[in-house]
């Protein structure tokens, strides 16, 4: 895979945070994420589970700031973004586990109350709560089946990993 289809696998999950489509992800966009999914997938919000979202996002929106961002106005330009991402490849590993870790956080814990294994539509459910296009959940779905019906929530890494090391999964945000 080429640096060009990287970037913008980086930049199209990026974009899933930007709740009003102007280029600029803001940090209260990436908290509002963690919030939003605790509260479509009726996660206590005291418990254990809402903290670990709460804390990945929020983790991952200071480390989008101190690499990419504009740290006094609590924001991250897009296309900024995609310029520093493609000027220097040797982010894009830290980034990705970053981001993978988080979105795996996200479905190992709002996905809990349905077992140790869950369905590809349940985890499409989860990425359209982070902000990917609801018409884009077949999809999302279909790339997840790609391997089996069900996944193992202790493995639901892999496809987002995968995804950010430019090794397959291309649907898993949607389309571009």
């Amino acid at each position: 895979m080429d640096d060009g289809d990287l970037v913008e696998r980086f930049t199209r999950r990026l974009r899933l945070f930007d709740s009003n489509a102007d280029g600029i992800v803001r940090r209260r966009d990436v908290v509002a994420a963690a919030e939003r999914l605790v509260r479509v997938f009726r996660v206590d919000p005291r418990s254990i589970g809402a903290e670990r979202i709460r804390t990945a996002y929020e983790m991952l929106s200071l480390a989008l700031l101190a690499e990419f961002g504009d740290q006094a106005r609590d924001e991250v330009a897009v296309p900024r973004f995609a310029e520093a991402l493609a000027a220097d490849p040797c982010r894009r590993t830290d980034l990705g586990h970053r981001i993978a870790g988080a979105d795996a956080v996200a479905v190992r814990e709002c996905l809990a109350p349905i077992g140790a294994s869950v369905k590809a539509e349940h985890v499409a459910e989860v990425i359209v709560v982070l902000g990917a296009h609801p018409g884009h959940q077949w999809l999302i779905q279909q790339t997840l089946e790609r391997d089996a019906a069900l996944i193992l929530r202790a493995a639901v890494i892999r496809p987002f990993a995968a995804y950010f090391a430019g090794c397959g999964y291309p649907g898993l945000y949607g389309r571009a």
